[in-house]
């Protein structure tokens, strides 16, 4: 792990227990979801319905940079298995805290402590698992990355030939002075290597990663941050990418789509024994912590869905 890793590994770790809880952060958090929520169709993801109980179709977010769990919570309802992946492990442990406390089995939505921009890739990252995802999205991370070419590439490798998609959550371009950082939080300047980003750098970025049909859609209202040196406004952008098809892609997709519809004709029941579409089964948001849960219970618990900052 690098050095500007460990620093990003040992901040958020400090900042786990009390992770996006400010008024601010909580208002960010939902700009985001409700940004998300009515781009669905411009994602160009085929997001899960409630027939895919019987045919037993698997919708797969990898919820990159995960946090505490805030885009699990946005698009859980619309998939069927999670993974998040974040490079601290208190981070890791709240997610997971949460996951179970929402109804959640492990196979229905997990996360793991490891870094895929590291020079070597842990083994524990080369599973099978985690990898084919329909959907990848970096929530309010990317300018944590400390090589932003790399990551991209590295997210797109986890994706599913021709229909997987890369969602980039960021900032456009910021001052930051050295006071910048959010009041009442551990010194985050070591942490932060890019001051936001514009169109044209992340259409490289996606470009070179062998991404296509490249979208770029910038949020009309700023958000308002809290900063040792006052109040600031900051501008979010999304950014959207598909990888493009490769013969064997093609196949290993198909062979995917096979085995998950022969699983369903067959009466092969997964996640105690409920094929369900949206990780509780509902088309309705927000009646669990995580508004997800493949068969997870609605019961709600005083630390819901937090992170993605």
């Amino acid at each position: 792990m690098s050095a500007f890793s460990e620093a990003n590994r040992k901040a958020f770790d400090e900042l786990s227990a009390t992770y996006n809880t400010k008024p601010w952060q909580l208002k960010l958090s939902a700009q985001v979801s409700e940004a998300l929520e009515k781009r669905m169709d411009w994602m160009g993801v085929e997001w899960a319905k409630p027939d895919d109980r019987t045919s037993g179709r698997q919708v797969r977010l990898l919820d990159y940079a995960c946090g505490t769990g805030s885009i699990t919570k946005a698009l859980g309802s619309s998939v069927t298995t999670i993974r998040g992946i974040d490079i601290s492990e208190n981070m890791v442990k709240v997610y997971n805290e949460a996951a179970r406390s929402s109804g959640l089995t492990v196979e229905q939505a997990n996360a793991v402590v490891g870094d895929l921009f590291a020079t070597d890739v842990p083994n524990e990252l080369q599973d099978d698992e985690l990898y084919n995802f329909d959907i990848a999205v970096v929530g309010l991370g990317f300018h944590h990355f400390e090589d932003p070419a790399l990551a991209v590439k590295r997210l797109a490798e986890r994706l599913k030939a021709a229909t997987g998609t890369l969602i980039i959550i960021d900032f456009l371009p910021f001052d930051r002075k050295v006071a910048d950082q959010p009041k009442d939080m551990p010194d985050m300047s070591t942490t932060i290597k890019h001051n936001g980003f514009i169109r044209e750098g992340m259409n490289k970025l996606f470009t070179d990663a062998g991404l296509g049909d490249f979208g770029f859609d910038i949020l009309s209202e700023p958000t308002r941050m809290e900063l040792q040196s006052g109040p600031v406004e900051r501008t979010i952008f999304i950014a959207r990418g598909r990888k493009a098809p490769t013969v064997w892609g093609k196949v290993s997709n198909w062979f995917y789509s096979m085995q998950d519809g022969i699983g369903g004709q067959l009466g092969v029941k997964r996640d105690d024994g409920k094929w369900t579409a949206g990780l509780d089964g509902q088309t309705q948001k927000g009646t669990a912590p995580w508004s997800a849960g493949l068969s997870g219970s609605t019961q709600k618990e005083s630390r819901t869905w937090q992170g993605g900052l």
